[in-house]
């Protein structure tokens, strides 16, 4: 029994060590009628202890396959440690010029990994990232699962 206990706690704390590696992973899912509104901005907070590192911010993008735009517009507000505020805006590809879909697609859902700051140097503090869209054709991006945002040194 102590043995049992004794691998199960190892087991535990070796689980912990190998997925708290300084990263950030949030992913938010859309209502059921796989709206995004344009009024319905996703904040992520997150906080990095080693400046050292080099860190990629990847923004999560999942939709319907099959979907309607080649591109979406997207724009990331970046606030960080020391006050400052950087915008970053960009039309996120979503198919290939040939229609064919960029994302990894399973059935009828597709997961997009889209790096949109690349190896950078972040300094330490928190931070605090505001996605939005800027779809000009409704009040709403149609289609879309979910977004999410993965930080990763």
């Amino acid at each position: 029994m102590k043995t049992k206990i004794l691998f199960l706690s190892s087991l535990f704390f070796i689980l912990i060590s190998c997925t708290f590696s300084g990263t950030f992973n949030q992913f938010d899912k859309m209502p059921e009628n796989n709206h995004w509104e344009k009024s319905d901005s996703k904040v992520y907070e997150f906080e990095i202890k080693d400046d050292s590192k080099f860190y990629n911010m990847v923004f999560q993008f999942s939709h319907v396959y099959g979907y309607q735009f080649a591109t979406v517009p997207i724009q990331f507000m970046i606030e960080k440690p020391d006050g400052k505020i950087e915008f970053i805006d960009v039309n996120m590809p979503i198919k290939e010029t040939n229609g064919k879909e960029i994302a990894e697609c399973s059935g009828d859902i597709c997961d997009l990994k889209y790096p949109f700051k690349e190896k950078t140097k972040l300094t330490k503090g928190k931070y605090k990232i505001t996605i939005s869209h800027n779809f000009k054709g409704a009040s709403y991006l149609p289609n879309v699962i979910g977004i999410g945002l993965e930080v990763i040194p």
